[in-house]
């Protein structure tokens, strides 16, 4: 198989197993996990920009009030989407997850129309309306509205949208996006170590253990090296295809693995996903759209 495909797939793959290294921080406050993400992803990345000699795209970039702008706002969503996936993953919720980035794709081309005015083809439609069918099901049979599903996969699909045109490579913006968020992150285990909540000075975290804080930048940066290096040798329609390798795993990893309840009303949403994620597909322009959108790692 080509090189390219394999890394596209294996960045996935990562993406797909990531509810398993947060479950190795379970016993730490959620919050503290994304501040810690945030500042060892932007540590990585600063080391990444260096490597590969693009301080000057980066400095160039930041000096630049709108693009700096509108990074700052991917930060913030990214953020955001981060955290609610983090705090799914430690409570229990990787059904959420794996929903969410079954339905982004199909957000994303809802996003696509109201901020873009792109057009949908009657397949895209249907798909909208089956998925929309899909989501209400838990709420109507059971009062479980999949609120958070949404919010995770809403969020990424504002946040590629907010990308777009931005013309940057995945770890300039990766790093870019991370700088202008870290000091609030940094204000937030600064304050959570002061008071006892944090997991280092109260020894939630030691020995061995501390070395999942700095690896959390490790398996938010190397999926994004991995995309970005297979995709210059993969189509974008084959890409589409090999994305939900990433919410497949998170629903097998959560049924088998975590033995998380499939209800029935969850069980009757995934399966109307699925058939609005079939048209979808052959729909062919929209798969491709989101797969350029997808600079960084959701999870």
């Amino acid at each position: 198989m080509n090189k390219n495909i394999l890394a596209v797939a294996a960045s996935y793959v990562l993406w797909g197993a990531l509810p398993v290294f947060w479950t190795l921080l379970s016993h730490v406050n959620s919050m503290y996990i994304l501040c810690s993400r945030i500042l060892w992803s932007l540590v990585v990345s600063a080391i990444a920009v260096a490597a590969f000699g693009k301080w000057e795209t980066a400095k160039a970039a930041l000096k630049n009030r709108a693009v700096t702008l509108r990074l700052l706002g991917c930060g913030m969503l990214i953020s955001f989407n981060w955290g609610a996936f983090i705090w799914c993953v430690v409570n229990g919720r990787v059904l959420d997850c794996s929903l969410a980035y079954y339905i982004n794709p199909i957000i994303a081309i809802l996003v696509g129309f109201a901020a873009f005015n792109e057009k949908l083809t009657a397949l895209q439609w249907c798909s909208v309306a089956m998925a929309a069918v899909g989501v209400a099901i838990p709420a109507l049979a059971g009062g479980q509205f999949p609120l958070l599903a949404i919010l995770i996969g809403s969020s990424f699909a504002f946040y590629g949208a907010l990308k777009k045109k931005i013309g940057l490579p995945g770890d300039v913006t990766t790093f870019i996006e991370t700088l202008l968020v870290s000091p609030a992150a940094l204000a937030v285990i600064a304050y959570m170590e002061k008071t006892g909540t944090g997991a280092v000075l109260n020894g939630t975290l030691k020995g061995w253990s501390l070395l999942l804080l700095p690896a959390a930048g490790l398996v938010t940066y190397l999926p994004l090296v991995l995309y970005s290096h297979g995709m210059r040798g993969t189509s974008m329609s084959l890409s589409g295809i090999l994305m939900y390798i990433n919410p497949t795993m998170q629903f097998l990893i959560s049924v088998l693995f975590f033995k998380e309840e499939l209800s029935l009303p969850w069980a009757i949403t995934f399966c109307f996903i699925w058939a609005a994620l079939i048209l979808f597909v052959k729909s062919g322009r929209a798969v491709s759209r989101c797969v350029q959108e997808l600079e960084v790692g959701g999870a």
